[in-house]
């Protein structure tokens, strides 16, 4: 699903560069003392989002033509008292950014696609061909129970970066998950993780989300998830 919120203006097409994970852009992490600076300096996603927010908030100072500056000032203030009573809970902390983004942005943008894919869970080896209650025996002759799998992918973004989240889950429970920041190039978002060179390109098209990574990025990825970043997702 794809949603698009009031226009798409042209800050949001501008490149703004290449992020990174595990700074927040309007505060500094070194300095976090509350629970809830802490728990977004400690998230990727959260910390991309607050990012996004510092982009939009001073796009917001110099663009926005629904409130006067004053105005501006007092609700982000507001705001942040808001936000602060979530504490460290994750789920409160991006609802509070997403409502923001959508207040102060001339355009936000959210992406949640997924594909689900039957995965099992290796549960041991059949006796005298039987599996114990609550498995099966599988094609390949071993005891599994079986889950929903797959991609899924969950991106916010506006002023020219994303906050994203990618997971996938295989066989055995084996998995990928990065979350971070990634910004607009050339009509591509794109994700670089200094600390291991994984580079993340995300193209949102008109019929499905393609993700295509360094091979770096299977750092992300358990034994058998290794390859599983690279995705084309329909929506």
């Amino acid at each position: 699903m794809v949603r698009y919120f009031k226009s798409l203006g042209l800050a949001l097409l501008l490149s703004v560069g290449v992020g990174t994970v595990g700074t927040a852009a309007s505060f500094d992490c070194n300095k976090a003392t509350t629970e809830t600076e802490i728990a977004i300096c400690n998230d990727p996603e959260l910390s991309a989002l607050d990012e996004v927010m510092g982009q939009a908030y001073r796009l917001a100072k110099i663009s926005a033509n629904w409130m006067t500056p004053q105005e501006l000032r007092n609700s982000q203030k507001a705001w942040l008292q808001q936000r602060n009573r979530c504490s460290e809970n994750f789920d409160c902390l991006r609802s509070s950014y997403v409502q923001r983004l959508e207040e102060v942005s001339s355009g936000v943008l959210h992406i949640n696609v997924g594909r689900n894919s039957a995965s099992y869970v290796y549960q041991g080896e059949p006796v005298s061909g039987a599996c114990p209650s609550g498995t099966e025996l599988s094609d390949w002759g071993q005891c599994v129970s079986w889950f929903r799998g797959g991609p899924s992918f969950r991106g916010l973004s506006a002023a020219g970066t994303m906050a994203f989240s990618y997971n996938y889950v295989g066989a055995n429970a084996h998995s990928c998950s990065l979350s971070g920041r990634a910004d607009k190039v050339n009509g591509l978002w794109i994700f670089q993780d200094d600390s291991s060179t994984c580079a993340l390109r995300i193209e949102v098209g008109a019929t499905g989300l393609s993700l295509n990574p360094t091979p770096e990025c299977n750092n992300y990825c358990g034994m058998r998830a290794q390859g599983a970043m690279e995705q084309i997702i329909e929506y």
